[in-house]
């Protein structure tokens, strides 16, 4: 959970967050698995221990009916000193090469328009930014809008 308040206390969200390890736990690593992550990891100083999480990878499957199987990347986090070591790459690298196993032909994210840094490295990875290119808006339904919607189909 540290790496995910950090996340969000960098994006100004942290008051947004309201998952707890034990939920977190069981959509990733339940019977039914809702989300995929790799992590990077700090080797241990002794082989007793456990290493240190310095990143992650976050992501989850999704269908398009124009291209198929897709997946969404939900987070990608590598701690602030660590950063500007290739890690983030490394752990996309992992990731594209994990979905494109699975038959994924496309990923889609989102990027804050604030956060310039990572805007730039998407593009220099060749992200094309959708709503600037294709004029196409990113939209969500809130849990209380969602319950709405399910409640009266409106």
């Amino acid at each position: 959970m540290g790496m995910i308040r950090e996340i969000a206390e960098y994006h100004n969200l942290l008051d947004e967050v309201t998952i707890n390890s034990q939920v977190l736990r069981a959509d990733g690593f339940g019977g039914d698995p809702f989300y995929q992550c790799l992590v990077a990891e700090l080797a241990p100083e002794q082989e007793d221990k456990q290493g240190r999480l310095i990143g992650y990878v976050l992501f989850f499957f999704g269908y398009s009916v124009n291209t198929g199987r897709i997946v969404y990347l939900e987070n990608l986090y590598v701690v602030s000193e660590f950063r500007g070591r290739g890690i983030g790459k490394k752990l996309l690298s992992e990731m594209a090469k994990a979905v494109l196993a699975r038959g994924c032909s496309e990923m889609k994210f989102t990027v804050a328009a604030w956060n310039s840094q990572a805007l730039a490295w998407y593009r220099h990875l060749g992200a094309q930014d959708k709503t600037e290119a294709s004029d196409w808006h990113c939209f969500e339904l809130g849990a209380e809008a969602l319950r709405r919607l399910a409640g009266d189909g409106r």
